[in-house]
């Protein structure tokens, strides 16, 4: 259901339909790690621009960020009241942003993964 290339061409991702991430060596063309944590479809997943986390987004209502070096669960971001449809990383490393069916966006602090800003102001879906 998504995929996305490491900033550094290096690895690559997808996410499935099952909840499942599958992250890619480009180089040798092997799996290098299978990670779990999504209950449901994820939507859309992106590196950091370090290439240091992976954040994903899932129709299970949460956003997961893992630590891609260790390949493990760095943490689980409950913010938003429906499948969450997007997310993407700013080019600084400072925040990223998720958007979702409940019709909000919001904007994260990548360090303390605290929601910062919430915009309400569309009508449908995003």
């Amino acid at each position: 259901m998504s995929i996305a290339y490491s900033p550094d061409g290096k690895q690559m991702v997808t996410g499935a339909i099952d909840g499942i991430v599958h992250l890619f060596d480009l180089a040798t063309g092997k799996l290098i790690k299978t990670l779990k944590g999504h209950a449901m479809p994820i939507r859309s997943l992106t590196f950091s621009p370090d290439c240091k986390l992976l954040a994903t987004a899932s129709d299970d209502g949460s956003i997961k960020i893992y630590d891609v070096q260790h390949a493990n669960l760095a943490g689980t971001l409950p913010g938003h009241g429906s499948w969450v449809l997007s997310v993407d990383f700013s080019p600084d490393n400072a925040h990223f942003a998720s958007s979702s069916s409940d019709k909000t966006v919001k904007v994260w602090d990548a360090g303390s993964r605290q929601c910062i800003y919430t915009f309400n102001e569309h009508t449908d879906q995003v």
